[in-house]
């Protein structure tokens, strides 16, 4: 039946649809491996060709490296190198964007063109787990076009299986394996429906006996797949990241499980339950279901329940099931009256949990290093080629900013899993951490601060006992093997003794500044010697976001002594 056109009131119920929709996907780009990501596809514009071992670190410095998604890095290094960070974000929406008129073709099969306004939010939330700049936009745009194709040939409303059918969906699987490993959960959908034509056959009265089209699409899918540098290897970095999923999912938050505590997992809890409770009312009613939509939506939610990451691929296919589901029970009309309320709800669930926490960010989790590698950079004449430690998610950035001059310890590639449980146990007390670092032979130490404090002790020339709260690196890296000689409102940053440096902080140190207000007052310390130290932390952090903390104490400062207690 030939859908009504849309009316004005239509055309701005559509409008606001949009914009909810397009809000749900407006986050700022925040993702720290796009960094070691930008690495990538500088080198191979630079010098024509993959890389094929690690070339940032200083642990894995030559070890094979299988860079899968070298497309995506090629894009991410043109775009910033023409629009910088901007062109990031610009170039997110317009990928995750281009979903928006599949699903709104999708909607068309099943004569849902005037229920868009609501449908629109509602998919712009089965985004929102993705809504980062990831090479995973792409499997997400990619695996959306083949749900399309898939549900058209399924509703009889393709235009059937050609040769040349073959030869486009083989295209399209080398394109998209040469951008992101996604491609994997492709291959399963025309598995499934497949399966699926075939179970609907055997098991639903008046059943349609099954082409050979999903059958055959299956190799074709494959057989492109292998169009990538690696060729069937591809396959063996799959297999790898499934065989450490278990162990990904203790230490890395993408890999961990859904959580209700968690808002942002919200949408994808809704969907999972008004899905299968639609699939479940339609069988009801009609006593079928399309099986192809219940194994496919069985072994997404089966993988999203388990790792956070793949929470996008089910909430799409749930997004697209629901409303072909919702189609056959209830009238156009009625979808659109009750439509009004789910556009109400996810405007408000967007307003309250979503926008305020999209505001919020002000530092991209991986430029918080940026002000120590600016100094690291500046000293690289004294410091450079020392053995770094560095925080996971900095990494990425670090390695883009300071190499060649320096290698990182980790970023966030594949290759560095096997660190993740040793870093983790390496954290557990000072000892542990020492006899790591002494192994490991770390010369220079980068921290995320995380302003812990102990209580110690502080005795003044007269004798006067006093407890003050004080940083707990002060235990973690002693004094007598390590030198503060960098922070800012993001990192510590220390190096070893027995080698030059730049410049130590003994009194100019964060979260420390209560302990030294206290020797100043009592006169173990000199208000020169205090000043003299923080004119040597303005200079090395010249490059930091903000040095409100050594401002702070620069201000008592001039109006010591008068500000001691007496």
């Amino acid at each position: 039946m030939k859908e009504e056109p849309l009316s004005f009131a239509d055309k701005l119920w559509l409008a606001a649809g949009i914009a909810i929709a397009l809000g749900a996907i407006a986050m700022p780009v925040l993702n720290p491996d796009l960094y070691w990501h930008l690495s990538a596809g500088k080198y191979i514009v630079h010098n024509l060709r993959l890389p094929s071992a690690d070339f940032l670190s200083w642990t894995e410095n030559g070890a094979p490296w299988t860079d899968f998604e070298w497309l995506a890095q090629i894009l991410y290094y043109g775009v910033y190198s023409l629009a910088g960070k901007a062109g990031f974000f610009l170039l997110k929406m317009a990928v995750l964007s281009a979903t928006f008129p599949v699903f709104y073709a999708i909607l068309s099969l099943n004569g849902l063109k005037r229920a868009a306004f609501f449908a629109l939010p509602v998919w712009g939330l089965a985004l929102m787990a993705n809504c980062d700049l990831r090479p995973e936009n792409f499997s997400v745009l990619f695996f959306s076009v083949l749900l399309w194709r898939l549900e058209a040939a399924r509703l009889g409303k393709s235009s059937g299986v050609r040769p040349r059918s073959f030869f486009f969906l083989a295209a399209f699987f080398a394109l998209w394996a040469n951008l992101h490993a996604g491609f994997a959960y492709g291959l399963l959908l025309p598995g499934f429906y497949a399966a699926g034509a075939w179970c609907d056959w055997k098991l639903w009265p008046g059943g349609r006996k099954p082409g050979w089209g999903p059958v055959l699409a299956v190799p074709a899918a494959f057989a492109g797949s292998l169009a990538n540098p690696w060729g069937l290897k591809l396959y063996s970095i799959l297999l790898q990241h499934a065989a450490q999923s278990a162990a990904l999912s203790r230490y890395l938050a993408e890999w961990a499980p859904p959580s209700l505590a968690n808002p942002w997992h919200w949408p994808f809890m809704a969907l999972f339950l008004v899905s299968f409770f639609l699939l479940l009312k339609r069988f009801f009613k009609e006593r079928s279901l399309p099986t192809a939509q219940l194994l496919t939506l069985g072994a997404l939610a089966f993988e999203a329940s388990q790792h956070t990451r793949h929470i996008v691929f089910f909430a799409v296919a749930a997004a697209v099931f629901s409303f072909d589901s919702a189609s056959r029970l209830w009238p156009p009309e009625a979808l659109r009256r009750g439509g009004r309320y789910v556009l109400g709800i996810a405007l408000v669930y967007l307003a309250l949990l979503v926008w305020p926490r999209y505001l919020s960010f002000r530092v991209d989790p991986g430029e918080e290093a940026s002000g120590a590698a600016a100094y690291l950079k500046a000293n690289s004449g004294e410091l450079g080629g020392r053995k770094l430690y560095n925080p996971w998610t900095w990494g990425g950035y670090l390695g883009w900013a300071l190499n060649p001059d320096y290698k990182v310890f980790t970023d966030g590639r594949y290759i560095f899993h096997k660190y993740l449980e040793p870093i983790s146990a390496a954290m557990a007390d000072q000892d542990t951490w020492e006899k790591f670092a002494a192994g490991r032979g770390f010369e220079l130490a980068l921290f995320r601060r995380d302003h812990a404090a102990l209580p110690f002790e502080q005795v003044s020339r007269k004798g006067v006992k006093s407890t003050v709260l004080r940083p707990s690196y002060l235990l973690f890296m002693p004094e007598e093997k390590w030198a503060l000689i960098y922070w800012d409102a993001f990192s510590l940053l220390f190096a070893r003794r027995g080698k030059a440096i730049p410049g130590e902080f003994k009194i100019i140190r964060p979260d420390d500044f209560e302990s030294v207000k206290l020797s100043l007052c009592s006169g173990e310390l000199t208000r020169k010697a205090a000043e003299a130290e923080l004119v040597l932390y303005n200079k090395a952090a010249a490059g930091a976001r903000s040095t409100k903390e050594a401002d702070r104490f620069g201000n008592w400062l001039k109006d010591f002594p008068a500000v001691c207690p007496r």
